[in-house]
């Protein structure tokens, strides 16, 4: 149920602009199980995976050429520092807009920052290198924090195409081999055909443990049967 509910929300994020896959890994339970048919029910229960842990898929997506100034796509490792009342998130979704105050900001108006904060565009035309140097009219304003953090599969997800690094990881460091392109949109990384695949295998795998679960029940009823008939 967990791998089916991860799946559908990355089905579902198939669109979303720089979205990343999000993967489920697992670890096999065993218990210790007494013997004979009266448990074998206790050793298909007791025996089974549990999620162990979640982490993102940071592969790159495909770009989408727009020719649109503001949209901005990442290429490599690197994640967009933004401004939220709930503290500095990270984003690779380069969908991004100005405000009536000149800020550069994300689809929900909040500040993407640059090496001195806000960045402020002004009124001129904007031009942002593949290093993230942001021009108005071809004179300077500020250079894009572009940024990556350790371990960062590990990365949770705050809506708003928003992540948050982990309570423990170290402070981000400067993106070394991130790239910036100008009116491009990266598209989500998320695999339509395998996701679904995945899915029906999942699906399968579940209706195989249920029926084999009622086809021990019934063993078990039978034998206590037995015994009430003797």
């Amino acid at each position: 149920m967990e791998s089916l509910e991860m799946l559908a929300n990355n089905l579902a994020n198939v669109n979303t602009t720089g979205f990343k896959e999000q993967r489920a890994f697992y670890r096999l339970m065993n218990r210790d199980v007494g013997a004979g048919p009266g448990h074998m029910l206790d050793a298909v229960v007791n025996n089974h995976a549990v999620l162990a842990e979640t982490a993102l898929d940071l592969s790159n997506g495909s770009l989408m050429q727009t020719g649109r100034e503001l949209d901005l796509a990442l290429v490599g490792d690197g994640f967009l520092v933004v401004q939220t009342p709930n503290g500095l998130r990270l984003s690779r979704n380069g969908g991004l807009f100005k405000d009536p105050r000149s800020q550069l900001v994300t689809a929900d108006g909040f500040p993407v920052l640059g090496e001195k904060g806000p960045i402020l565009l002004g009124g001129g035309a904007v031009e942002i290198t593949e290093k993230g140097d942001v021009l108005v009219d071809k004179s300077p304003v500020d250079r894009l924090r572009l940024v990556t953090v350790p371990d960062a599969i590990y990365l949770t997800r705050e809506g708003n195409s928003l992540l948050v690094p982990p309570q423990a990881a170290p402070d981000p460091l400067p993106a070394r081999d991130a790239s910036v392109r100008q009116g491009y949109l990266e598209q989500s990384n998320v695999n339509p055909m395998l996701s679904t695949v995945r899915m029906i295998e999942i699906m399968r795998h579940f209706e195989a443990i249920q029926k084999s679960m009622n086809l021990i029940s019934n063993v078990m009823d039978a034998k206590s049967i037995e015994k009430l008939s003797r």
